[in-house]
Order: C-alpha cells, then sequence, then structure tokens
C-alpha cells in the first residue's frame, strides 16, 4: 500500500513540475539497483552506498516508472531539481554566471594585495573565457606550493561554487587577524577555477534548464568529468559511449575544451593538493574512482580524509565505496596520476552536503551550512599538505655555525618523531613545539644536547590533535624553526 501511496504522490507532482524531478529510491542492494539503472540510462543524481538509497532524475513521463526500480521510494521537492520562477536568471542564493564575474572583480579590487584579477585559463564549447584567480600575498618564502580548487564542473552543481566564495571571502577578510588565514596566504597559492562548465551553467540559469549536467557539444553535450585523458574509458559502466548518456566521455579522451583548459592549467601550476567541488550528498571522495582500488597513498588519504570529515561529518571514501558506483576518466584520477602531465596530487573531490542541486536557492541557511561544513576541510588541507609533501616553513635566521635545525621525521608525525639539530653551544638550548596559534604545547628535553649534530627523540602529547606544529630550537642567540604535520 505504501508504494501506491508514494506513487500517487508522485504522479500529482508531475503535473506541477517544470523540469525533471529527483526521485529517491531505497533499497539496501545500492550497488546492484545503481547497475541496473545505468543499464536501463537513467540519469543517477548521487547514492548512498552506506544508508541504501539512490537519487535518480526522472522527468514527467518518468516518474510513474519509480515503483518498477523500488518498492518504496519518494519524490523530493521541486527546488531541489530545478530552479523556481522567482530565481532563473539570478539562481537565487546561488550566484549566477553574471553574479560571480562581479564577485571576483570587485574581490580583486578590494584586495589588490591578495587576490590577482581573474584570468582566463580557455574557453567552452561557445567561446566563453574560463577564469582562474589566484590568491595569495606577498610575504613568505619564494616558493610557495600550489593548491587547486574546481567548482561547477557539472552545470547543475552550484553549491561548490557557493563555497569557493565563501573560501575567498575568509582568506581575504581574516587575512592579519587569522593565524590561519595568514600563514596560508603567506605561505602557498590559491588557484580557484569557480565555474569551468560555463556555457550549461548559463543554460540552466534560465526557463529551460535546471537539470542540465554535460557541457554544450552537440548532439547533446560531454560529462566533462568523464573526459580526462587518465583511463578515459576504461569500461561502459564508470562512463558511457552513448552521446545522449548523462555519463558519455566524448569522442575521445580530452575531446573537450574546458577539459583541456583544466589539465592544460593544472600542467602550468603542479599543484601539490586541492579539491575538485561537486554537489551533492555529504562525500569527500578520492582516488581510485575507475576501478574502485586503493592508491598507494591510501593510509594517508584514510587520515587526512578523517580528520577533514571530523569537521564536515561527510563520508569519505573512493566513489565506489561510498556511492556504490565507480567513474573513469575523472579529475580526480588524472590528477592524481603522476604520468599525466604533473606530479602526484593529493586530490579529492567534496560532495557538498546540499539539499539536492538547487535546494538552496531560496533558503540562504542551507548555503551557509555547506559552508561552514566546508571551510575548514579547505583550511585544514592547505596547512597540512606542504609538510606531507616536504615542503618546509621558511626558517629564521640563524648564525652560520651556530644552530641548525633538520626536518622533523617521520612527517606526518603519529607518535614520535625524531630531528637532527646541529649547535655548537649546548648550554642554555630550548626545543620547544607550538601550534599554529603560537601556543607552547611541549618542552623537548635538552638534557643531553651536545655540541655538533644532534639526534633528539620526542613524543607529541597524546591530547595534541592534528595539525600543523612547529619545532623551535633556540640558543646562544640563535633560532631554527622546523614544521612538521600530526596525523592521529
Amino acid at each position: 500500500m505504501k508504494t501506491v501511496a508514494l506513487l500517487a504522490v508522485a504522479l500529482v507532482l508531475a503535473g506541477t513540475a517544470t523540469a525533471g524531478r529527483i526521485v529517491r529510491l531505497y533499497d539496501p542492494a545500492t550497488a546492484v539497483l545503481v547497475q541496473e539503472l545505468g543499464a536501463d540510462g537513467m540519469d543517477i543524481a548521487t547514492a548512498s552506498a552506506r544508508e541504501g538509497w539512490v537519487d535518480v532524475v526522472m522527468d514527467d513521463r518518468e516518474l510513474d516508472r519509480a515503483s518498477l526500480y523500488s518498492r518504496r521510494f519518494e519524490v523530493m521537492p521541486e527546488e531541489w531539481s530545478s530552479l523556481t520562477d522567482a530565481n532563473r536568471g539570478n539562481a537565487g542564493f546561488y550566484y549566477s554566471y553574471e553574479e560571480n564575474n562581479a564577485f571576483w572583480a570587485t574581490l580583486a579590487a578590494q584586495h589588490a594585495d591578495l587576490v590577482d584579477t581573474p584570468v582566463s585559463i580557455g574557453t567552452t564549447v561557445q567561446g566563453r573565457a574560463i577564469n582562474m584567480v589566484l590568491l595569495t600575498s606577498n610575504a613568505g618564502p619564494a616558493y610557495k606550493p600550489a593548491f587547486i580548487f574546481t567548482a561547477l564542473t557539472h552545470a547543475r552543481e552550484p553549491g561548490g561554487n557557493s563555497v569557493l566564495i565563501d573560501w575567498a571571502n575568509w582568506l581575504t577578510t581574516n587575512y592579519g587577524s587569522d593565524t590561519q588565514a595568514t600563514w596560508i596566504l603567506d605561505n602557498t597559492r590559491i588557484y580557484l577555477v569557480p565555474i569551468v562548465n560555463i556555457d550549461t551553467y548559463i543554460a540552466n540559469c534560465n526557463p529551460a534548464g535546471g537539470m542540465l549536467r554535460k557541457n554544450q557539444t552537440p548532439p547533446d553535450g560531454v560529462d566533462l568529468n568523464r573526459n580526462f585523458t587518465y583511463q578515459w574509458g576504461y569500461d561502459d559502466s564508470g562512463s558511457s559511449p552513448d552521446p545522449y548518456d548523462d555519463t558519455y566521455r566524448g569522442s575521445s579522451a580530452g575531446s573537450e575544451p574546458e577539459t583541456q583548459a583544466v589539465m592544460n592549467f593544472i600542467n602550468t601550476i603542479d599543484p601539490i593538493a586541492g579539491f575538485h567541488y561537486h554537489a551533492y550528498g555529504g562525500y569527500l571522495i578520492h582516488p581510485w574512482n575507475y576501478n574502485n582500488s586503493a592508491t598507494p597513498d591510501e593510509a594517508t588519504y584514510d587520515s587526512w580524509s578523517g580528520a577533514m570529515c571530523a569537521f564536515s561529518g561527510y563520508a569519505a571514501g573512493r566513489c565506489g565505496e561510498v556511492l556504490g558506483y565507480n567513474s573513469n576518466g575523472d579529475a580526480d584520477d588524472w590528477g592524481y596520476y603522476s604520468g599525466s602531465g604533473h606530479p602526484k596530487i593529493m586530490i579529492f573531490t567534496p560532495e557538498v552536503d546540499d539539499n539536492g542541486f538547487w535546494g538552496g536557492q531560496s533558503d540562504s541557511t542551507v548555503i551557509v551550512a555547506i559552508c561552514s561544513q566546508c571551510r575548514p576541510m579547505n583550511r585544514w588541507l592547505c596547512m597540512n599538505a606542504p609538510s606531507f609533501v616536504g615542503i618546509s616553513e621558511q626558517e629564521g635566521a640563524p648564525v652560520p655555525g651556530q644552530l641548525t635545525v633538520g626536518a622533523v621525521t617521520p612527517n606526518p608525525v603519529s607518535g614520535s618523531a625524531a630531528v637532527l639539530v646541529g649547535i655548537d653551544s649546548p648550554a642554555g638550548a630550548r626545543l620547544t613545539v607550538f601550534d599554529i596559534s603560537g601556543r607552547s604545547v611541549a618542552e623537548v628535553s635538552t638534557a643531553n644536547l651536545r655540541a655538533g649534530d644532534n639526534f633528539v627523540q620526542f613524543t607529541m602529547p597524546s591530547d595534541a590533535p592534528s595539525g600543523v606544529y612547529v619545532l623551535r630550537a633556540s640558543a646562544g642567540g640563535a633560532t631554527g624553526e622546523s614544521r612538521f604535520t600530526v596525523l592521529r
């Protein structure tokens, strides 16, 4: 009886719908259901392998098919799947294409010392410029590692764009007063590509659109997140050879101008880590996605994900683990693969926990919530990744021959660590561990220090949380520092 009642609701709602609707199908055998839906060419919005449901997009004529796939289902609110009449053209509380252009130009003008004027990295199918924005300060070391953040690769997922706008606002507003914002902009380069799939995003913001995912290549578009060159077309379940399928991978690897622009740009900046933002569901995904296998850095991915998801509450894992299906030719796998024209990137895809694709259009609290979930993850990644790849904080100016501090090993640290300290005058030497805010958290024993090189062993306090720390040595008026990361 419950199925019949829900189906009746679905059919009533179909009469008022102006675009596709998201239907949530409940089934504990999510992976099997995903395969069945994929074989039938259904548009899968997202899924939860752990909670046992799949969200699919169905147009008015398909809603009565829901009962064929699941005995229990529900039609989600219209706002989840399309812009309402009042918000078409301006995207409501999301930022339209025109509002994006105005925001980034204004931010660059207001914070000229921190934000560069947007620069084109390539063009779309229809010839629009795909803009990149660089955030960094004039302070800090000569070399600063790069981070990449993108959004709206799929044109119906504006929540990720909202997160990038919030991230840039937080960094620039808090620079000089917040220790983390200041350290990030002084020691890294933050590259943002706020809208990758511009043509279709514009189409989604007019009365005819709302649910379009692919780009505008004829006849029906290409899924840009199946068009990257690594493991492109690995199989026909992780992407589709059918031009009318929503996961169509394109005519060849890297065939699309938007994909080419992102790949070429990343290959020029060699980022060490980053996020490709998508929506929705509340997940933090990492490679390998093409075959759901562990990478050589699986332990690091798991520990980083655990630390970041402690802030967001997201479920973490590979695409096949959390969603129940694989993807090939995607940006994560291409970025992590070091044979793609760049060093290995510790890259993730956050699927922001939006209400569907457009659920925050008339409710700003939804957007505030996803920004609050993702901002700490952005901070954590930018604070920790430089230590992981061996890039240390710019050292002070020790007196030559008097005091030197080597790298803390292992790095990241989970328990005990060792550091090489070279010192001429051990009397009065002091070794102190500080957190990133400058608070002393531990004193390292110097009882056995002697003149010359010393390997010093120390253990981080058990209550010291994951984060970035500095070991500072001082003796004879000289100081030296070595930065390291703790992962619990």
